[in-house]
């Protein structure tokens, strides 16, 4: 399972999930910013982004970035070679400050303190994928359905 399907001959690929990313952000901005349907992604401009580190997964955080980029988010920092993920305690810590935001899927593992929520992001303009990877040459059955449970449309 990865975040980034490779390119290339050698691999196949099913997508297993696909999240569209809501934000984590303080109740007070909640407030400010949201309409009925959520928050428009532009509206986050002046919020500093808790990033994951791009290593993580280089593809995905270039996606992001240009799409925070293009709604007028600045990402004043650079990343700094070698950032380690940030644990959700950490995250939320920089959230409850009042300067940041976070993204995050819905119904997120973490139960969230006062003073902390999650808002949908209108047009669902960030979404996160996850992918069954394998190498194209594996004939194992029990990958085969595992692939093909994956694969059906969910009912």
């Amino acid at each position: 399972m990865v975040r980034e399907c490779p390119a290339g001959p050698g691999y196949d690929a099913v997508l297993a999930v696909q999240e569209s990313l809501g934000v984590v952000l303080a109740t007070g901005h909640v407030d400010e910013l949201a309409e009925p349907a959520g928050i428009p992604l532009h509206r986050l401009a002046g919020l500093a982004w808790v990033r994951f580190p791009p290593s993580d997964a280089p593809i995905r955080y270039d996606q992001v970035a240009a799409t925070l980029l293009g709604h007028g988010i600045s990402l004043d920092s650079e990343p700094v070679s070698g950032e380690h993920p940030l644990i959700a305690e950490v995250k939320v810590a920089a959230v409850s400050s009042g300067q940041a935001f976070a993204l995050a899927p819905p119904g997120w593992g973490q139960p969230l303190p006062p003073g902390v929520a999650w808002q949908p992001l209108i047009g669902s303009p960030i979404v996160r994928r996850t992918w069954a990877v394998w190498h194209a040459s594996e004939r194992r059955r029990d990958l085969a359905m595992l692939v093909a449970a994956l694969d059906r449309p969910a009912r």
